[in-house]
């Protein structure tokens, strides 16, 4: 069995649970190896006896964590939807569909979508149903952006099963240059910028249920990111009385020039946390963390895909 013969398959749920039997032809998502965690508690059973010799135990409760990374790219047709869709919307964004102009993903705070995922590795197929997860985007320059997902959903005992051939769109994922990234009405010099999800996953157990999970909810969230712009004069920037007063402001900016996959990733209230000074090659440089906070209420991370 190798590790590099894989396939991920995901697919929105109808109904929360429910298989929608994701298809190698139309659910494939090219991602990096997946890593895939068994979740489970073992009962001990620890009693005293003539011996001292362990009983062993037995499996409880049981789940899958699944972590991949994928490629931040359109579907190379404005208007229609990227193949990471289906996680978007599973990590609590819902997805708004402009047919020719965009796909907007933006969080909610209900009705969370979710999705199954199919992982096959060589000839062993996992199947995770009811996933709901989380996400982080790494943005540097001259590479393309990188989107590392992490889902939980519950288990199911692999099976040996044939090893799909997945069909992958072909779009190639735009570098991050000429991104026209402000920070309010100032254009910094950086290398960098992160953003997060950081969704909180909350376990629903159920004795009702055969492995004692009736599935994964999300509970909250704190999506945050971070910058690396260059240090500059008071008169520049006001970076120090920004962070010192609290102040709230707008960062936006552009991965890709080609219709069809552009990606405008836009924080309408940052709010900074923390300011340290670091250095870029002799460069003077700020370590900038920030929160993405509320402007009217589930609006504070959007991703357009135009």
């Amino acid at each position: 069995m190798l590790t590099r013969k894989a396939v991920i398959l995901a697919k929105k749920e109808t109904t929360y649970g429910v298989d929608p039997t994701p298809a190698a032809a139309d659910d494939a998502i090219l991602c990096s190896v997946p890593e895939i965690t068994p979740k489970a508690e073992k009962q001990l059973r620890d009693y005293v006896r003539e011996s001292l010799s362990p009983l062993g135990g037995t499996i409880g409760f049981k789940g899958f964590d699944i972590t991949f990374k994928t490629e931040l790219k359109g579907s190379g047709t404005a208007g229609t939807a990227p193949e990471l869709g289906p996680l978007f919307q599973a990590c609590g964004m819902d997805e708004t569909v402009d047919a020719g102009v965009s796909v907007t993903y933006a969080p909610v705070s209900s009705a969370f979508p979710s999705v199954t995922i199919y992982f096959y590795r060589d000839g062993l197929l996992h199947k995770m149903l009811g996933c709901r997860g989380s996400w982080s985007l790494d943005l540097g320059v001259g590479r393309f952006g990188v989107i590392t997902w992490n889902f939980s959903g519950t288990y199911a005992t692999p099976t040996d099963t044939t090893l799909v051939s997945g069909t992958y769109n072909a779009t190639a994922p735009p570098v991050f240059l000429d991104a026209g990234l402000t920070l309010g009405s100032y254009s910094p010099i950086f290398t960098q910028l992160s953003l997060a999800m950081n969704n909180t996953i909350a376990q629903r157990r159920d004795a009702n249920e055969a492995d004692g999970l009736q599935g994964y909810e999300i509970t909250g969230r704190s999506p945050s990111g971070s910058i690396d712009p260059e240090a500059v004069l008071i008169a520049t920037k006001d970076f120090w009385s920004l962070w010192e007063d609290g102040t709230k402001e707008a960062l936006s900016g552009v991965a890709g020039s080609t219709a069809g996959n552009i990606c405008t990733i836009s924080v309408p209230k940052a709010q900074y946390d923390s300011l340290a000074y670091a250095d870029r090659d002799g460069i003077a440089t700020y370590n900038l963390p920030f929160t993405c906070c509320l402007d009217s209420g589930d609006d504070e991370i959007s991703l357009a895909f135009t």
